[in-house]
């Protein structure tokens, strides 16, 4: 037992010396924390929330980029518009959140639970959200003629879903290493 000790504490000594590089690193802003790196990903989105909101009004006012009555381009560009505004909103009260985890001042059993709390939280945001977007492409392609038009909301819903998946992924990996005790 206290060879195992010895052992231990000596293999945690190396540890520390070989991870001191790493720790200068973050502690310098070469290299971001999983935390550092949600609340990061989580003030993107936040900001582009706030650019689809300035699309969504360019669909409204030119009918070159989205045809149609006047009629349906208000209604779907302020749909997509406050989908999007609802969208930033969550996104920056997640980014608020998560910054304010503090693994220096909190116990660790305090950042795993506010981790799990806002992981939670940003699932059920999607579980909102997803239904609203898929209602509003719908629409979309259900108000128009044009089977150009059509196909490329199908290509873009393929490759939005891909770059959706692919981000949740990141998001959730992020969580992952903040709550695994490693």
């Amino acid at each position: 037992m206290n060879d195992e000790m010895k052992k231990n504490w000596q293999n945690a000594n190396v540890s520390i010396s070989e991870s001191s590089g790493s720790y200068d690193a973050i502690i310098n802003g070469k290299r971001k924390t999983a935390l550092q790196n949600l609340a990061d990903r989580y003030k993107r989105f936040s900001v582009m929330g706030i650019v689809l909101i300035m699309l969504s009004m360019s669909y409204i006012f030119n009918p070159n980029i989205f045809p149609g009555d006047l009629r349906s381009r208000i209604f779907l560009g302020v749909s997509f518009g406050l989908y999007a505004l609802v969208a930033s909103v969550m996104d920056r009260w997640l980014y608020h959140g998560i910054r304010g985890i503090n693994v220096v001042t909190m116990p660790v059993t305090e950042v795993i639970r506010k981790a799990l709390f806002y992981r939670k939280r940003h699932l059920q945001f999607i579980a909102v959200l997803l239904p609203v977007v898929l209602a509003i492409i719908g629409a979309m392609a259900w108000s128009m003629d044009n089977i150009y038009f059509r196909l490329g909301i199908l290509v873009g819903f393929v490759v939005g879903t891909c770059i959706g998946i692919i981000q949740l992924m990141d998001f959730l990996a992020d969580y992952r290493a903040i709550i695994s005790d490693d």
